[in-house]
């Protein structure tokens, strides 16, 4: 069951006020409710054994005598069973006496189908509870697991002290697990000492350790690369690189160490023992992982740097070149054409012009670039040098990681000339800079050849660090071989697919020959053209024709529905959702909990830091801010709440108008941030630093999945792996298809999306140009030879199948991001047969696309109306967040993610309250006789922010919601905050 169908799951109590909507959603009595009502009780009756019905029903507990029954769940029960609604304050009012109000009740237990939980269940939930607690982070997230799950099996859910009783227990259990399993990895000793020497201060007296530890990197620069190799060394010097704890889920480590993250390090030194240790030593564990991550992404970038510099130098020198080439030119010219001077005199002025001219160099442009990046030595030794110690493994026959081996001889020996009496293993276009008679120069060689592949080993993972999240060995990120082998039938049956290749091949290949036959038949009819040189053009798509009633309805509509204030529309949707719930794992325990959460969203979801913020909300200081800003870098809280606002909009009528929820359309957006961010790079639209945001927009306009990424990558990976995870939930209509243009498609691409279960569709760049390619023994239609390439090797495919399985098996479990895998598998992987089975399998299914794209316009309108939907979120996006990013914020994974997530959060927000507006004000014109179409209400969208102040003053006027949104509250009015 997706969350927010479990709102009112294991309420105790109903708040004073329920929307209509709630009613409608949560508490609504159908045909065959009130015919069994209606058959055991007698009319004076009915209302009360209503109420309880619906309250059990939606929340799996009994509601007390003395609750409060809001006026909208009465008059809907009196409506619906006939009769004025009761004037009844809560159940008391009915039942004067108890045992009659426990008859009904069992009746309503029984009607449902409901159980209490004896002893066989008991022990299901502890076990179920036992493997919950080793993947959550608290015992409040625990509770909520409990109740869905008896819930779920139609178990009465008892009361809320039982539950959390048990839930302490369990959680209890499982810390102390993981404490035997720290203890036996790491020793008493050595956990005493990393005590001792985390919490000391450091040599410069600036601060503890631990604290130094904490300081992410500031900026892309050698003295931040520095700093962090300085680290991944005190962290091994511990011994962290050898703590190895697969028994644990990385989720639950990553909250150990994000506890410790949040909190000063005064607080976590006053921790007890066992609690210290167990965070103590994930913390170390993980930071190591992140600081190699970081390092690696750092000498990637260094790389890059020194490469574009060569470029550009080259560049430069070849221009200089020839400028001076046509000076000389000219100069001869005027020689020629000047006829005062004798011709003797002439020759030997322009033999004196040419005299020092450098022959032409046959060398080609990229040689021309290793020979600059070749006299650039200082650079690349220190980057090599500051590399020596991180332990780098890789395949035997690998030569970067056999440069890596020699140069480190080289360097102990403090050598400056390459040995002439050894052989080294370099590529092809370094051997002659090799092996260049100046053995100094050869040297410098050797060590640009060692770094340029080096990092392309990395990528391609034939060299790898053990003590990393995404540079590990392949077989440690993909499924092992053993376990592939014993659960290969399960994993498959998982995906729908067949270790068979044929089977998969086979039916592909005939919808390929269909869509030829449909590509042949367009060409025949004029619907495109194929011209001498083999450009294929597509006529633009016709405009649809322009209606003024859905434009007139729009402002219409958005005029009747009025401005709001950004704080109003927050608590609003919180009330509707329980988004704040979520985020906290439980229910705010006052007013300044719940309004300090809101200014943090505000914090992390748009420019305004957290000291502007607490100075626009009445109140409020800064530190609360910040507090509450750690809390929402808590792992997966933002995705869980941005989910249950997504299925808040979707249950209303308006959206199944805008699409079915099976198509969905990816792309980035660049914040802009400061030129100091250690992962910004260069937008090269804007021409300015920025932090690359990317996100997926579901045709019914809410936003489904955001990830943070740099803008220079390429962007497949992120585009697979949101719809990966997106469809992981079964409680959800899966995405079919997903829309992307040029950046987010690659041929390996395509073909890992399908073995999901989804298709990639990319609007191509230079689309004229595109060819389609087939095997050679597939026949085509005639006329189409021009755009036929024949080179898709089907015995590749079948070779690598097993593999590519186990590849898409890997992703889909989790075991790996589409991230990692597509930067492992894509162009750097070349030669792997892994690698050219994607890419064979990529072109084939890039030529069905194709195909469908090319014969089909209605398919190809799909395409651009999904695209420009996410075009349309992408600017209510902008004006929720239309500043920089400050360059102390961003700087740590965690809280990126908390950016990225609490800024989708916020857009979600504004799309599901202009969404739940917009339904409403339809359903009231519809009952008034207001004549309203679907068609027109189709064409509308909910990206509509003209309406919403999202700056001034954040008053939250909590008390109309506090009964929704804060623990133990009354209907009594509380102070504004």
């Amino acid at each position: 069951m997706a969350s927010f169908e479990y709102r009112y799951v294991g309420a105790e109590s109903l708040p004073a006020r329920l929307s209509e909507f709630d009613v409608q959603q949560y508490f609504r009595l159908s045909k065959a409710d009130v015919e069994a009502i209606s058959a055991r009780f007698r009319a004076d009756r009915r209302a009360g054994v209503a109420v309880m019905l619906l309250f059990l029903r939606a929340s799996g507990r009994p509601l007390d005598r003395v609750s409060t029954l809001p006026r909208a769940l009465l008059h809907h029960v009196a409506e619906a069973i006939g009769g004025r609604a009761p004037t009844i304050a809560s159940l008391r009012s009915i039942y004067q006496r108890r045992p009659t109000h426990y008859e009904h009740q069992l009746w309503a237990k029984e009607y449902l189908g409901l159980k209490d939980v004896d002893k066989f269940n008991s022990d299901l939930l502890v076990t179920y509870l036992n493997a919950q607690a080793n993947e959550v982070t608290s015992v409040d997230e625990l509770v909520t697991s409990a109740c869905r799950w008896l819930y779920e099996r139609k178990l009465l859910i008892p009361s809320d002290r039982q539950v959390r009783d048990l839930a302490r227990k369990c959680y209890a259990n499982v810390e102390a697990a993981i404490l035997t399993t720290v203890q036996e990895t790491v020793p008493a000793n050595l956990l005493a000492r990393c005590r001792e020497v985390v919490f000391s201060p450091r040599k410069d007296g600036s601060s503890t350790t631990l604290e130094w530890l904490r300081t992410p990197p500031k900026r892309h620069s050698p003295g931040t690369f520095t700093e962090t190799l300085e680290k991944i060394s005190f962290l091994k010097g511990l011994g962290a690189h050898e703590w190895t704890f697969n028994s644990i889920p990385l989720e639950k480590q990553r909250g150990y160490a994000q506890n410790i993250q949040a909190r000063r390090p005064v607080m976590t030194r006053r921790l007890t023992d066992s609690s210290q240790a167990i965070e103590l030593v994930f913390f170390l564990r993980i930071n190591l992982l992140e600081l190699t991550d970081g390092v690696m992404y750092q000498s990637a970038r260094r790389v890059s740097d020194l490469v574009r510099h060569a470029y550009e130098k080259t560049q430069a020198k070849q221009a200089r070149s020839s400028v001076e080439y046509r000076e000389r030119l000219l100069s001869i010219k005027a020689l020629v054409n000047d006829t005062s001077q004798p011709a003797e005199r002439r020759l030997a002025a322009i033999g004196e012009i040419v005299t020092n001219l450098n022959p032409l160099s046959s060398t080609s442009h990229a040689a021309s670039v290793r020979e600059t990046l070749t006299d650039d030595p200082h650079r690349i030794r220190a980057l090599l040098s500051s590399l020596q110690d991180l332990d780098f493994k890789g395949h035997a026959n690998d030569n970067s990681l056999k440069l890596l081996t020699s140069l480190k001889e080289i360097y102990a020996g403090k050598l400056t000339e390459l040995p002439q009496d050894r052989a080294f293993p370099v590529d092809k276009p370094w051997r002659d800079l090799v092996d260049d008679p100046d053995r100094k120069r050869a040297l410098q060689a050797l060590e640009a050849c060692a770094m340029v592949g080096l990092r392309k080993s990395l990528r391609r993972g034939s060299v790898w660090i053990d003590h990393s999240f995404s540079y590990r060995e392949r077989d440690q990120m993909l499924i092992p071989p053993k376990e592939w082998g014993q659960d290969r039938e399960r994993h498959l049956s998982i995906l729908g697919l067949s270790a068979d290749p044929e089977a998969f091949l086979q039916p592909l290949l005939k919808h390929i020959e269909a869509g030829l036959n449909a590509v042949s038949e367009a060409r025949q009819q004029g619907k495109l053209t194929i011209d001498a040189q083999g450009m294929l053009h597509v006529p633009a798509l016709e405009a649809l024709p322009e209606e003024i009633d859905p434009k007139r309805t729009r402002d219409l509509m958005f005029k009747q529905i009025g401005s709001v204030q950004f704080p109003d529309l927050m608590l609003e949707m919180d009330a509707h959702t329980n988004f704040s719930e979520i985020l906290l794992a439980r229910r705010a325990t006052d007013e300044r909990e719940l309004v300090a959460l809101y200014a943090a969203l505000i914090a992390h979801g748009t420019e305004i830091d957290a000291k502007s913020v607490a100075a626009m909300t009445p109140q409020l200081d800064p530190d609360q801010v910040s507090v509450a800003m750690r809390v929402l870098e808590a792992s997966g809280r933002l995705r869980r709440a941005n989910e249950s606002v997504v299925e808040f909009q979707g249950k209303h009528a308006i959206a199944e108008l805008w699409g079915s929820g099976k198509t969905a359309s990816s792309d980035m957006m660049s914040l802009d941030a400061s030129r100091h961010l250690w992962n910004a790079r260069v937008d090269p639209r804007r021409r300015t630093h920025a932090a690359g945001m990317y996100t997926h927009v579901l045709d019914q306009h809410g936003i489904v999945y955001d990830q943070p990424i740099v803008l220079s990558e390429r962007q497949a990976g992120p585009a697979i792996e949101g719809v990966v995870r997106y469809n992981d939930s079964t409680e959800r209509v899966r995405l079919s298809l997903l829309a992307v243009d040029t950046h987010g498609y690659t041929n390996p691409a395509m073909a890992i999306s399908k073995l999901l279960g989804f298709d990639l569709c990319p609007r191509l760049k230079d689309l004229s140009e595109r060819k389609l390619f087939l095997p050679r023994s597939l026949e085509a239609p005639e006329g189409l030879d021009q755009v036929l390439v024949r080179d898709v090797s089907l015995k590749a495919i079948t070779k690598g199948w097993d593999e590519l399985l186990r590849l898409a098996a890997s992703i889909r479990s989790g075991r790996v991001s589409a991230n990692v895998a597509l930067q492992r598998f894509g162009s750097a992987a070349q030669g792997d047969p892994v690698h050219k089975a994607a890419d064979q399998l990529g072109r084939l299914l890039r030529t069905l696309f194709l195909c469908d794209y090319f014969s089909n316009p209605e398919f190809r309108r799909e395409i651009h109306t999904i695209l420009n939907r996410g075009e349309s979120v992408h600017q209510l996006q902008r004006a929720v967040y239309f500043g920089k990013v400050a360059p102390e914020r961003g700087r740590r994974r965690d809280e990126m993610i908390a950016i990225s997530g609490s800024h989708t959060l916020l857009t979600n927000l504004v799309l599901a309250w202009n969404t739940h507006h917009m339904q409403e004000t339809a359903d009231r014109w519809r009952r008034t006789g207001q004549k309203l179409e679907d068609a027109w209400l189709a064409r509308m969208g909910p990206a509509h922010f003209a309406n919403v102040n999202f700056r001034g003053t954040f008053r939250f006027g909590v008390s109309r919601y506090a009964e929704m949104l804060i623990s133990g509250a009354t209907d009594k009015p509380a102070k504004r905050a």
